[in-house]
């Protein structure tokens, strides 16, 4: 089938096929039947490009997507961009208002030919259209998908030149369908810097200023915070109908007051369809296209948050009215109907679809146990990686968690919000102490835990856990005082109920503590009865492993090195025999701080540069800092005092992001300071340029440095570049694609590079560019090269 952008348009008189076009043509007289626009269609230039890709490789190509996302606006831009190349008609049928699928094919004729007299069938409509080059626009087939189905079916087995662009909540599912899925409009990232005037660019806020600035003089004049009008159209998931309604209120409502007091139903505009007057009808609208069983589901799957795996939604979801065995079948059927997104192995919900959930739920009489199941469920996750993470599945344990970040918070405050829960709550925050920790959170974990301790007033077990655990993340977070109250507390709660195994945590944990607050021989006291007290037990090995490190440091401090090189290997034997990974790194760590103070300065800088490189794959930055600022020490021990000095400077800059340069450890502070006068005095006034050379250096290519991979440092770049545009909504083969734009290649060089057509590397650059809120390709480049996280 030749692209529809190539197809002629004229017509040979003298050709058997054109003279049966022309006698088409005549008797369907070549009529447009597609509505005016009355406003502008902000945006949708690379969606409108891809849907005109799907008719050259298919006849029937159906539009998805949840009410409200536009896929009727993207529909009619597609269609006029196509006209040309249907020379015998391009006609929209509304069908949103058809409930009779028998009239399906009179009203199409009617459409097609007005002078016909009502009446027909499927084959007098195929009849009409016979061999002409038609393109039929089938809007909102939802309500009545299945006679569309088998409709669409028999007309495009009769007409061989017709072209179908069907708009539906859910697929038709016949064979030879090419599915797009409409997505909400573009907006800046969570956490993006945006330039002044930049969040005008992006889809989502344009719509809303263009809209709202021709009801509301303000608007126009620019009068109105960019950064209400961006958090507005985000809580409104860039769903076009949302952001226009939302629009529409700002006659009588400030931003800010809509962000404060929402107005679920703002009035739309009277010429809008019945179920597009308000978010609510639409919503209601496909609430009524679900079974009961997808109804039932829609409302408890609300309670998730972030999404949710098929397992995690059964275990949660089902009970009465929806038994074990229904679950799946109702969540695709969610999904064919655009309430729900399959995203990888995820299911997700838009925002403004799962509040329309939650509102059923409360008027359900269910929430409760829903919460329940909900609570339950992740607080057994909590308890599998407590007990799972010190061993080699850390990684896959710290993602999975990462992964159901928003559905822990919703469990907590679940377990918030009724007595009954808080001791299940105190187990889920206790439990997932490593991940606080480990994800650079501390602080999330100890207001969670503290909110729970404030309700949870007795003597369980629960308690004397949470309370060390607090006083852990407390001394972690650099709170001493807290740390020292909350451990006296829990250690003593624990005595009194005969809980030797938070006695002997609360022990080790105050000995932290005093080491964070320099307070060695304290910290030395207290980590070495800890450490006796945890001996012999097998579940307390994770503690043992990190009360073995914490003293190796402390030993270090005191410049009782052959202890510290004694208790620091027993820890990397202990992490090494389970394939444990991160107490594993920082055992590595501080051995190489002993090496160095004992002036074994060639292994030291081989620790530190191994520590470093697993420092590197688990992503943990506090770590990476250290690694370097040994690295650091161990240059200008050997000699290379301008290279020690960069990593010096670099590794304070980088330590800097976490509070004050190494902050609690004023061992390492005053070794710091030691070294960067060394380095001042034998540098001079080429100090100056080193430092600044060294804070400004991205972290791939300090890395790199620190390493000596000099000749890798291009790749390290790559590499800062890859994980910023992984962060980013972009397919692999789109961040594939992005990462060679970065390289400046053109599309034709890309697409030889990849062995794909030209025209997919023209769809994907265009995709890339809208996903990322960007309108030239020289900003791709800045991202990859700079490391600029946000769109």
């Amino acid at each position: 089938m030749r692209r529809i952008a190539d197809i002629d348009y004229a017509c040979d008189p003298g050709h058997a096929e054109a003279g049966q076009r022309t006698m088409a043509r005549n008797e369907l007289g070549g009529r447009e039947q597609l509505p005016a626009d009355v406003t502008s269609l902000i945006g949708r230039h690379a969606e409108a490009a891809e849907v005109k890709q799907l008719l050259t490789r298919s006849r029937l190509v159906t539009l998805t997507g949840p009410g409200g996302v536009g896929k009727t606006r993207l529909a009619l831009r597609v269609a006029r961009t196509v006209r040309r190349a249907f020379p015998d008609g391009a006609t929209m049928v509304p069908l949103a208002d058809l409930s009779q699928p028998d009239l399906l094919a009179p009203t199409m004729l009617t459409r097609i030919d007005p002078g016909r007299s009502p009446g027909g069938d499927v084959e007098d409509l195929a009849a009409r259209i016979g061999t002409a080059r038609v393109l039929l626009v089938l809007d909102n087939c939802e309500h009545l998908a299945e006679p569309v189905a088998v409709f669409v079916a028999r007309l495009l087995s009769r007409c061989p030149h017709l072209h179908v662009l069907a708009t539906s909540r859910a697929a038709l599912r016949i064979d030879a369908e090419a599915l797009y899925r409409v997505p909400p409009l573009a907006l800046p990232a969570v956490g993006a810097g945006i330039p002044p005037g930049a969040a005008a660019g992006y889809d989502g806020v344009a719509l809303f200023l263009e809209r709202a600035g021709a009801l509301n003089a303000e608007v126009a004049a620019g009068q109105v915070d960019e950064g209400e009008v961006v958090e507005l159209c985000r809580r409104l998931d860039g769903l076009p109908l949302a952001i226009e309604l939302a629009a529409a209120g700002s006659r009588w409502q400030s931003v800010e007051s809509m962000l404060i007091h929402p107005v679920s139903d703002p009035p739309a505009p009277r010429s809008a369809p019945q179920r597009h007057t308000t978010m609510r009808a639409n919503l209601d609208y496909s609430h009524e296209l679900c079974t009961s069983e997808a109804r039932v589901l829609w409302t408890r799957f609300s309670l998730f948050r972030g999404g949710a795996t098929l397992d995690a939604v059964t275990s949660v979801c089902a009970g009465p009215g929806l038994p074990p065995e229904a679950v799946a079948p109702a969540l695709f059927e969610l999904v064919e109907k655009s309430v729900v997104i399959l995203d990888g192995s995820r299911y997700t919900m838009l925002e403004t679809i799962r509040l329309y959930g939650a509102g059923k739920l409360k008027e359900s009489g269910e929430a409760d146990a829903v919460r329940r199941a909900h609570l339950n469920l992740y607080a057994d996750l909590a308890e599998h990686v407590r007990l799972g993470w010190f061993g080699p599945r850390q990684r896959e344990l710290h993602a999975q968690v990462l992964s159901e970040h928003a559905n822990v918070r919703a469990a907590l405050e679940t377990s918030l919000g009724d007595p009954a829960n808080v001791r299940t709550g105190l187990r889920l925050a206790a439990a997932l102490f490593t991940f606080w920790i480990g994800s650079g959170v501390p602080g999330e974990g100890r207001r969670w835990l503290s909110r729970l301790l404030d309700v949870e007033d007795g003597s369980a077990p629960e308690r004397a856990q949470a309370l060390w655990m607090h006083g852990f993340l407390s001394a972690v977070d650099g709170d001493i005082p807290a740390a020292r109250e909350l451990l006296g507390e829990g250690r003593s709660l624990a005595e009194r109920i005969g809980d030797e195994e938070s006695v002997a945590h609360a022990r080790c944990t105050m000995g932290v503590a005093e080491l964070f607050d320099g307070r060695v021989d304290a910290a030395i006291d207290h980590l070495e009865a800890g450490i006796a007290q945890e001996r012999g037990r097998p579940d307390s090995l994770p503690f043992l492993a990190d009360a073995l490190i914490n003293l190796g440091l402390a030993y270090c401090c005191r410049g009782d090195l052959g202890r510290a090189h004694a208790v620091l290997a027993e820890a990397t034997r202990l992490c090494a025999a389970r394939g444990e990974e991160l107490l594993f790194s920082w055992a590595l760590v501080f051995r190489a701080l002993e090496a160095l103070l004992s002036s074994r300065v060639g292994e030291a800088e081989e620790l530190a540069r191994e520590a470093l490189r697993r420092k590197r794959e688990l992503v943990n930055l506090q770590g990476v800092v250290w690694a370097v600022e040994l690295l650091a020490w161990a240059a200008m021990d050997s000699g290379q005092v301008r290279r020690g000095a960069l990593l010096l400077e670099a590794s304070e800059a980088r330590a800097e992001d976490f509070g004050p340069a190494y902050h609690g450890f004023p061992g390492m502070r005053e070794w710091h300071e030691y070294y960067v006068l060394r380095a001042r005095d034998e540098l001079g006034k080429e100090y100056a340029a080193v430092s600044a050379r060294g804070r400004e250096m991205p972290l791939g290519e300090l890395m790199a440095e620190a390493l000596g991979e000099v000749e890798a440092i291009p790749a390290a770049r790559a590499s800062a570049g890859d994980s910023v545009l992984y962060d980013l909504p972009l397919t692999p083969r789109e961040r594939q694609i992005a990462e060679l734009l970065a390289t400046g290649k053109t599309n034709r060089e890309i697409a030889d590079a990849l062995v794909i057509a030209l025209r997919t590397v023209d769809t994907h650059v265009q995709r890339i560019l809208t996903k990322l809120g960007f309108t030239s390709r020289s900003q791709v480049v800045a991202l990859v090269a700079g490391g600029v996280r946000g769109r």
